[in-house]
């Protein structure tokens, strides 16, 4: 008899097992894809947005109902609740079971966390309020843009020394570099901290070279909109003329619910298998067929530090568990693993990127390499795009 797949979350971890999955079983399987949104889009595409490089939404975002396979199902739903010793899944338009479960929710936005975030500060992270960003940036002629990151840990690393550097790049090509000032304020003692000092300082060297002022272990306490000031934890304040924030994350309220989150707020997960967790010293774990990827994973790197959550990861972590749960319905053995291993393009401006590879599960702590801003390393970002038309009519 035919299987049911249940992935929750069709962002971009979700879609690329359904995709990999869908490739190594037959047709009696049923692949069912449950998520909330009714929109997809890329990441990389918000910092894009920001500088008018692409529209929104026509070149970004697509419906979720325009998925070009038919053999996977999409239904439109919130996920309310997990039972997790009988992989029944309740959401907003029925209950349903699955022989398999994989967990791909992502990390939750939670601006409203921030006093006087959601009045004051553009969401780096939220398209609609970058696409209002951008028509900000066009006009603004003069004063202080500080960036900052609300709490750790968040998607996407170096977000917020993408954004600094691109605006940088946009006064200097307008001949405004002189007008204004750019700041970075983060609770983190360094650019990017798991990968470790030295590429913390190839990171704040970059950025500080370009006249853009560093601010770390920031952590702000509340945002003032009539005094257009930030207040911080060590009882400092700063003044802004335009803000632009990262707001603080959190695990989706149906996975704490439901028990799977630990310490660290997320689900503690397997390095290698991308199971959850029972015990995170041991590697032991449990709920068989029950699969984790993506920003709702906690996965504890060798320097006891969590890998980040960063979108080049789920590709591999996606083929992981396709092949895992391939193999459980072939009864056969598994041998692939998540290695570790990833890629990111970090936008440095004047469409140019710099390429950064890792080995994240590397002893002592990850090795990371990153290299030089480059025209191709600007291509090699743009080439993400190609889902939105690989996965959507």
């Amino acid at each position: 008899m035919g299987k049911t797949i249940l992935i929750l979350g069709g962002g971009w971890g979700g879609l690329f097992v359904a995709h990999r999955l869908r490739g190594y079983v037959g047709q009696e399987h049923r692949i069912v894809i449950i998520e909330k949104n009714d929109k997809f889009s890329l990441g990389p595409s918000n910092l894009w947005v920001m500088t008018g490089d692409r529209q929104y939404p026509g070149d970004v975002e697509r419906s979720m109902s325009k998925l070009l396979r038919k053999d996977i199902e999409l239904l439109h739903a919130e996920v309310t609740g997990i039972e997790t010793e009988t992989k029944k899944v309740h959401t907003s338009v029925g209950t349903f079971t699955g022989d398999y479960l994989v967990i791909a929710l992502g990390s939750e936005l939670y601006p409203e966390a921030l006093p006087g975030f959601v009045e004051n500060a553009y969401n780096l992270y939220d398209l609609s309020s970058v696409a209002r960003l951008h028509e900000v940036l066009q006009q603004f002629t003069g004063g202080k843009i500080i960036v900052f990151c609300s709490a750790t840990p968040f998607r996407c690393p170096p977000a917020p020394y993408e954004a600094a550097l691109l605006i940088e790049s946009l006064f200097r090509n307008r001949g405004l570099k002189d007008k204004i000032e750019v700041h970075i304020y983060t609770p983190e003692k360094q650019p990017m901290p798991v990968g470790g000092l030295k590429i913390g300082a190839m990171l704040r060297q970059m950025i500080e070279n370009r006249g853009i002022k560093y601010h770390p272990e920031h952590k702000v306490l509340r945002i003032d909109g009539a005094l257009r000031k930030m207040f911080f934890q060590d009882g400092i304040d700063a003044k802004y003329d335009l803000l632009i924030g990262i707001p603080p994350h959190r695990a989706p309220r149906v996975v704490v619910e439901a028990g799977l989150t630990d310490s660290t707020g997320y689900i503690p997960t397997h390095p290698q298998t991308m199971r959850v967790l029972s015990d995170v010293e041991t590697l032991e774990t449990k709920l068989p067929g029950i699969y984790v990827l993506g920003d709702v994973a906690a996965i504890t790197l060798l320097n006891s530090m969590l890998l980040p959550k960063a979108g080049v990861f789920a590709e591999e972590q996606a083929s992981v568990i396709a092949n895992s749960i391939a193999a459980s319905i072939h009864e056969e053995e598994s041998n692939k693993v998540f290695d570790g291993k990833g890629i990111c393009y970090i936008e440095t401006g004047d469409g140019m990127a710099s390429t950064g590879s890792g080995e994240f599960y590397a002893y002592p702590e990850p090795r990371i390499l990153i290299e030089s801003p480059s025209k191709e390393g600007h291509k090699a970002k743009e080439e993400l795009e190609k889902l939105l038309t690989t996965w959507f009519a």
